[in-house]
């Protein structure tokens, strides 16, 4: 996403901005390196208001659910929004204009609900949702492969634990894990933890041990490790 870093404001009360990380066409381009300037149009986004990528998020979650148990995705859409109206004390939610904490909320609630009910996500949710702490950490626990969402994955240890090491009798804080199938942790191990972090955009993914999962990686609960 593009985003105005800095800002003057000059005399005609107009504003001259230094914006980062803009998409340009080759004849943009072409006129640029020629010293010709390119005329654009600047939309700001309300930086309170539901973004793009949370209507995504949560139509991406809809259809996942509706794939698994038919219920149709209106349906959906209007229970969650009704829960989460009921349970916070919401005015009626409006996924054109509400904010964007409640965007995130209701993003969360639907989450929650999909792990409880052991809704498998498809490849492209997962990919949608990787950067989101919450869907990590749930899909995690829940041990379901954050790349590619397949269920029963395993606890992936960022950093490698030493050959003869029990696993089941040391602690594991100071680690990070992610929940990966088979295929990829066998990946991460293959190609390098950098590599394999910059392929699947994983750098800040990584989810410091807490009780819990140092529970579940010394075979004290929810299985194998």
């Amino acid at each position: 996403m593009a985003r105005i870093e800095r800002y003057h404001q000059r005399r005609n009360g107009q504003f001259d901005v230094v914006i980062r990380n803009v998409s340009l066409t080759d004849d943009a381009l072409l006129l640029l390196d020629n010293e010709i300037a390119v005329d654009v149009k600047v939309t700001l986004i309300d930086p309170k208001k539901i973004t793009d990528q949370q209507r995504k998020k949560i139509f991406a979650l809809l259809n996942d659910i509706y794939l698994y148990t038919g219920q149709p995705q209106e349906d959906l859409r209007q229970t969650f929004q009704f829960y989460l109206q009921t349970m916070n004390d919401y005015e009626l939610i409006s996924l054109s204009d509400c904010s964007r904490k409640i965007a995130t909320e209701l993003i969360e609630l639907i989450l929650e609900w999909v792990f409880r009910n052991n809704i498998p996500l498809n490849h492209k949710t997962s990919d949608l949702l990787k950067e989101d702490r919450q869907f990590i950490y749930l899909a995690t626990i829940n041990r379901q492969c954050v790349i590619c969402g397949k269920l029963h994955s395993d606890l992936a240890h960022r950093y490698a634990i030493g050959r003869g090491v029990n696993r089941n009798e040391m602690n594991h804080y100071g680690n990070e894990v992610l929940a990966l199938c088979r295929q990829h942790h066998r990946e991460q191990h293959q190609i390098g933890i950098d590599s394999f972090n910059e392929k699947y955009h994983l750098h800040d993914s990584w989810i410091q041990v807490d009780d819990k999962l140092n529970a579940m990686l010394r075979g004290e609960s929810n299985g194998n490790v």
